[in-house]
């Protein structure tokens, strides 16, 4: 077929034409007014006709198609909205009604993806038990499995009710009928939406804010936050019928980790959907700054750098001293009229240790400063998960005389035993570092993202200058750098029990920054070190080996968990081609409530998904190898008795009417459906359009050329002008 108007090629578009036409029409009425004779007017007419058509370029779409019949695939809703009011019951019936007459079609259910089923089996056909309701992505599976073509339209049986409507399918054709399910009215409190940052910070105020919808009632309604059996706070909203309003819950995080809260309003009598009168969500709960103390021996230029970086970090919650003086230095005045105070050592390292983050001991001899009693606080820091960082210098290691101190206890290296003569406790002179192949993808060395360059990034590092000598590495520890000629630690990693641990054995980092900056014009590697160091001791989630996510944080009953991994070692080397068995365990517990086995690619990715467990609560995704009991990564994640599904479950007909016009389908409710055989299973199918410009040739410039050309041969033997 073509279209009913013509399109024209020429700028201005119809505008232009009328008036090209207009105006050749001005000129042959011009010459008619002379009274010429009758052939001379039809060559004229004629020939603007011709420059009208060649000047205005007119052309036409004729597209053709084709018209089938096909069978009919029905789509049955199997999200969790459909067990409301017994809808699901329904559908069985009619199921049942439709199966006598079901020789032309197959039957299919959908919720968060296609699945195939029976018109043997309505009731597992018509179950609701899906998370969700997404019926366009069902629509989309359908056609891409039909690569035959044998589908000629589609019959969706649904409520209608979705939170996750999709773009519409490109469908090439077929029609979708569809039939609603369900009556919009409903008794129904319910906690419709509930917004919170996934990030609270310790002991500040933080908000969860929900929406309360009240149908078929209204008044005064209390809406509670409960961090386990505790009450948080507790809101009293005046709800009108049939309408929603938003109200704010604050609460305060007391204990640093993940934690679960729970948001619930009464049970009211009637209401028929109270599953949706609570929902959870996670808050992981984290420092809103790091709190690091950083302990100088003196203000050298690796100490400058280092502080000013520390000060400079937003992030950073920095107490930092240079110990200049010591308690046995003598004084000629008062001690209330000295500007250096002696180190607060019982203060520090007694009564506020514990509320650190990281401790970094740079260039800092203990000895001067009566420490050696507090040794044993700052190793118990570690272990119970604290973090520790040891920098070079001449008062650090052996130098410092940690060695056989309980600071050795944890390092991640092994010191010089006690009376090694001082010249055996340090290495001098320029060395570039050299960096293990093998752990370049170690968060400390990922200099880019690419392993090669970031080996070449470290190549172009300024040199360093001397390095504090130790005589090995504690097991379990990680090299990173090492020196060149000696092959000796420089930059090692490790783990003291629960706590992190890492020794630097040089002081002269700092020129991987200006220095650096002056050979290559860029001088970040220094603080770009450092920040990853400093968010590795603090167990920054983004820079642990081995993560996995989950696609949301709040599920309903039986929703599918889709679980993305990256898996790593503790040297960050790709865990290629395992098996890796995921497991889902309720928090707190380690008895496996449902698992399945995936295997990872090159890189250590792998992507699956996983049912939900039917109660509500905490739960975690494990993934493990299969001969090892304990983790590799691990993710929370709250299943909740209503969720997203049951937020809104009224009926929404008018969204299936719009698919069904849409698609030159028809549109029913399942009280006044027919038989499946009544449904129009033609499907018009489009070939292909093609453009006709006959105008556009270079036959038909010749062609006016040629007419033009007759017009003023006939003038000339006419006499005419």
């Amino acid at each position: 077929m073509s279209e009913l108007w013509p399109r024209f090629a020429i700028p201005g578009g119809g505008f232009v034409a009328l008036l090209v036409v207009v105006v050749l029409a001005a000129l042959v009425v011009r010459e008619l007014r002379r009274r010429p004779p009758r052939r001379l007017v039809a060559w004229r007419v004629l020939s603007a006709i011709a420059i009208a058509l060649v000047t205005t370029q007119p052309r036409w779409t004729v597209e053709r198609s084709e018209t089938t019949r096909g069978r009919v695939a029905v789509l049955v809703d199997g999200s969790r909205s459909m067990g409301v009011h017994d809808r699901s019951e329904d559908v069985a019936r009619l199921l049942s009604r439709w199966s006598a007459d079901a020789e032309n079609a197959t039957l299919h259910r959908f919720g968060s993806e296609l699945e195939p089923a029976s018109f043997s089996d309505v009731e597992g056909a018509s179950a609701a038990r899906a998370d969700e309701s997404a019926l366009e992505a069902a629509l989309e599976a359908l056609v891409e499995g039909d690569r035959a073509g044998e589908i000629g339209a589609v019959v969706v049986v649904s409520d209608g009710a979705s939170r996750h409507a999709g773009p519409s399918p490109d469908l090439d054709g077929r029609k979708v009928h569809t039939v609603a399910v369900g009556r919009e009215e409903l008794r129904d409190d319910a906690l419709a939406t509930l917004e919170a940052d996934p990030v609270g910070f310790l002991r500040t105020p933080a908000e969860v804010r929900v929406t309360v919808r009240r149908l078929g009632a209204g008044g005064a309604l209390p809406v509670t936050l409960r961090q386990g059996d505790e009450v948080v706070t507790e809101v009293t909203v005046d709800v009108p019928e049939g309408e929603a309003r938003e109200v704010a819950l604050p609460f305060t995080p007391r204990r640093l980790g993940r934690a679960v809260y729970t948001v619930s309003i009464p049970h009211a009598p009637g209401d028929e959907v109270p599953q949706n009168d609570e929902r959870s969500f996670l808050v992981r709960v984290e420092r809103d700054r790091l709190r690091v103390l950083l302990v100088a021996g003196e203000p050298t230029w690796d100490v400058r750098f280092f502080r000013a970086f520390l000060k400079r970090d937003p992030s950073i919650d920095l107490i930092s001293f240079f110990i200049l003086r010591t308690a046995s230095d003598l004084t000629m005045a008062s001690p209330d009229e000295l500007a250096l105070i002696p180190f607060p050592t019982d203060e520090l390292f007694r009564e506020h240790l514990g509320s650190f983050d990281v401790l970094l001991f740079q260039d800092f001899d203990f000895g001067p400063y009566q420490m050696a009693g507090y040794l044993p606080r700052i190793r118990d820091y570690v272990r119970r998960g604290g973090s520790f960082a040891m920098i070079g210098g001449e008062k650090s290691f052996a130098s410092g005389g940690y060695a056989g101190t309980p600071i050795a206890d944890v390092l991640p290296v092994l010191l010089p035993p006690v009376g090694t003569p001082a010249s055996r406790l340090v290495i001098e002179g320029r060395f570039a570092p050299r960096v293990e192949p093998a752990l370049v993808r170690h968060p400390l060395l990922a200099l880019a993202s690419d392993p090669s360059a970031s080996l070449a990034a470290w190549s172009r590092l300024a040199p360093l200058e001397g390095m504090n000598r130790v005589v090995g590495v504690r097991e379990g520890a990680t090299v990173l750098l090492t020196h060149p000629n000696e092959r000796l630690p420089v930059l090692v990693t490790g783990t003291a029990e629960e706590g992190r641990v890492l020794a630097l054995t040089t002081d002269t980092a700092w020129r991987w920054g200006p220095t650096t900056g002056g050979l290559t014009g860029d001088a970040s590697t220094f603080e770009r070190f450092w920040d990853r160091g400093l968010r590795w001791l603090a167990r920054d989630p983004s820079l642990e080996p081995a993560q996995l996510t989950t696609d949301r944080e709040r599920y309903g009953p039986e929703g599918r968990v889709r679980t993305s991994a990256v898996l790593r070692d503790a040297r960050y080397q790709p865990l290629a081609a395992e098996t890796i068995r995921f497991e889902i365990r309720r928090d707190g517990d380690d008895t496996p409530l449902a698992g399945a086995d995936a295997v990872t690619d090159a890189e250590g990715r792998v992507e699956l998904a996983l049912r939900a467990p039917t109660e509500p609560g905490a739960y975690r995704v494990v993934a493990r190898r299969p001969s090892d009991p304990e983790p590799i990564a691990s993710e929370l994640f709250v299943v909740e008795a209503g969720g997203d599904e049951l937020a809104d479950p009224r009926a929404q007909p008018t969204r299936l009417q719009g698919l069904a016009t849409a698609t030159g389908g028809t549109f029913t409710t399942i009280e006044d459906a027919g038989e499946l055989s009544s449904f129009d299973a033609t499907r018009t199918r489009r070939l292909g359009a093609r453009e006709l410009a006959p105008f556009a040739s270079p036959w038909a410039f010749l062609g006016i050329v040629a007419l033009l050309a007759a017009e003023w041969w006939a003038r000339r033997r006419s006499g005419a002008r």
